[in-house]
Order: C-alpha cells, then sequence, then structure tokens
C-alpha cells in the first residue's frame, strides 16, 4: 500500500502569522495517523520551519485581533476546536515519545538527549491536556461533555489508540537515562499526572477523575476493544492510513501553528469565557503556573523539534539542545 497523500488530508506547510486552518477560524481538519510513528523526527523542511518560527515569534494579540470570538456561537466554536485539536496533537506528540522510547531501547543513542527531548514532548502533552480543556464549566457541559457522552456513555481516555506505548512512561514505570536528566523526565511525567488529576476537578464540580464517569447502562454489551478505538479515533476526526512521515509531521507543524495563534489572540484561559478561578491548587503551583506561561515558547521548541536531523546510534551524533530544553533541565 502506498502511503496516503489524499487532498482530504491537508499537508501545506503554514506560511506565516495568519490563520490557515479548517478553512475559517476554529475549523478543524481530519488527521490522518500510521498505526504509529516509525521515526523520531520526519522530514519537514527545517527552513521553512525556521521561517514560521521567526513569523510567530513576531505575532502579537493585537496582529491576531480578527481570532477573537465575537459571539457566543463562536465563543462555543473555539473551545470546541480546542478539545478536538488538542486531542489530535496529544495523538501526535504521543507517536513521537513512543519513537523515542523505541531508540532509547539501542545501547549507542544519546539516552540524556533522548530524555531531556522526551520531557519536552512529555511537557506539551501537559499543556495539551490544559488547552483542551480550558473553558469555564457552564461551556464545559453543554458543549463538550454531553455531545461526547452522547457518543459513548463511558467514554474513556483508555481508549486511546496511541497511548499504551508512553504509558510504562508517564506513570513512571520505565525510564530513559540517567542522573538528572532521567530524573527531571520523572518528575515531569509526575508533573503531568497532577495535571490530568488537576483538570477532572477543574471542568467538573464533582471531582471525577475520569471527564464521563456515569454508572453503566443497563443492557450493556461487550464491545471489542479494536472497535472502541476506533470509536475514540472517529469522534477526534482521526483515521489510521499509510501514511507518509513527511504528512504527518506536516499536520502537526498545522496545529501547533493554529495553536499558537490562538493562545496569542485569546490567551490560555480567555477573558471573554474565564475559567482559571475554577482551577483546583494542584493547576495552580508554582511549577505548573510556569508551565502555563510558556505555553507558547514549548510550541515553537517542539516545532523546532520536528524538523531537527534524528540523532544516529552513536555517542558522539546529537540533535541540539534548544533554550526551552535547557529551561527545563532547571525548572
Amino acid at each position: 500500500m502506498h502511503p496516503l497523500e489524499a487532498p482530504a488530508v491537508v499537508t501545506t506547510l503554514p506560511s506565516g502569522a495568519e490563520w490557515e486552518f479548517g478553512g475559517h477560524p476554529y475549523g478543524l481538519e481530519p488527521l490522518a495517523l500510521p498505526s504509529r510513528w516509525v521515526p523520531r523526527t520526519v522530514p519537514v523542511d527545517p527552513m521553512q520551519i525556521e521561517e514560521l518560527r521567526e513569523r510567530l515569534a513576531h505575532a502579537s494579540p493585537a496582529s491576531v485581533h480578527d481570532l477573537r470570538p465575537d459571539s457566543a456561537e463562536d465563543i462555543d466554536r473555539l473551545f470546541w476546536f480546542r478539545w478536538i485539536t488538542a486531542h489530535q496533537t496529544t495523538f501526535l506528540l504521543w507517536q513521537m515519545l513512543g519513537a523515542i522510547l523505541r531508540e532509547s531501547e539501542a545501547a549507542r543513542v544519546e539516552h540524556e538527549e533522548l530524555a531531556t527531548q522526551a520531557r519536552l514532548l512529555v511537557c506539551g502533552y501537559s499543556l495539551m491536556l490544559m488547552y483542551g480543556s480550558s473553558a469555564p464549566r457552564h461551556i464545559y457541559g453543554p458543549v463538550i461533555r454531553m455531545p461526547m457522552a452522547r457518543q459513548h456513555v463511558n467514554l474513556t481516555g483508555a481508549w486511546a489508540r496511541d497511548y499504551p506505548p508512553v504509558r510504562p512512561l508517564i506513570r513512571g514505570k520505565v525510564t530513559i537515562g540517567s542522573g538528572t536528566v532521567a530524573e527531571a523526565l520523572r518528575h515531569e511525567c509526575e508533573l503531568n499526572e497532577q495535571v490530568h488529576e488537576g483538570i477532572a476537578a477543574k471542568v467538573l464540580s464533582s471531582g471525577e477523575v475520569s471527564l464521563l464517569q456515569s454508572p453503566k447502562p443497563k443492557g450493556r454489551q461487550q464491545i471489542p476493544r479494536d472497535t472502541l478505538m476506533w470509536l475514540y479515533d472517529g469522534i477526534f476526526l482521526t483515521s489510521r492510513e499509510a501514511v507518509s512521515p513527511l504528512a504527518v509531521g506536516s499536520q502537526l507543524v498545522r496545529r501547533l501553528h493554529a495553536i499558537f495563534l490562538d493562545i496569542t489572540a485569546n490567551g490560555l484561559y480567555p477573558s471573554f469565557a474565564p475559567s482559571a478561578h475554577e482551577e483546583p491548587p494542584r493547576l495552580r503551583t508554582p511549577e505548573v503556573m510556569r508551565r502555563k506561561a510558556g505555553l507558547t515558547d514549548c510550541v515553537l521548541e517542539i516545532l523546532s523539534f520536528v524538523s531537527a536531523p534524528a540523532t544516529q546510534a552513536h555517542p558522539s551524533r546529537t540533535v541540539r539542545t534548544s533554550s526551552t530544553m535547557r529551561k527545563l533541565r532547571t525548572t
């Protein structure tokens, strides 16, 4: 089977600091993924990415003011966009983490560099959790929770196809490297668990751990796990195809670009629909607050990582360590 390069999969790299996603502000795009991300990085043109980073770095709220929603309907659309696109981006980050974990099993690789890169991606995963769940409760319920519940009353992230390979890392069962770098990665994973639990307390007044916990319905029948994974993918507009690495990387770049512009225009917790006051203490610790403040910086560094040449299986060859990666080592 040849890699999918169909018109339905939008792979054009964004060219500037203007909205280029979904046909209109906060529109959605389908995501096509392979069963797993084979290379750790992909052959996205690094010159194009660097030029894009430079344009984004100079964006300001005033330059993207037209991205601020001006009606209740547009506000709902914004938060639905965040929910779907954050999940799609998370799937991509999980695949990248899975590739790092597979590469770390080799003896002659830069394990400390891999651990630092994994920490950046885990930080990105935590930020996607907060970004996707940034709606205030009065919007989260009818706009996100109820439509999801209509798909399946017990929908759960346990059905996510790309999470199992990285679960041991997030849960602290495996690590990469040794010493302070490995410890920093372990701590980042612990922080991710803290964020995940904090989000449930933020969006649900009951503080349930699962966002769709409910009593099991009468007449419940067993559904094959593969069916549940297809259902979960479908809710987040994700299909599994023979997609080229370049197409996968380009789809990630498009989502990071849109997320960056949204945050620049509206902030993580928009003033027109505030929800920071609903955060539990675990989402207001100094470490979590630093992660939130650095959301756009993290997006820019992941953009660089996507287009970086992969580390060769030799201890003298490494990917350059970015500024955010260096900062993460010390926070």
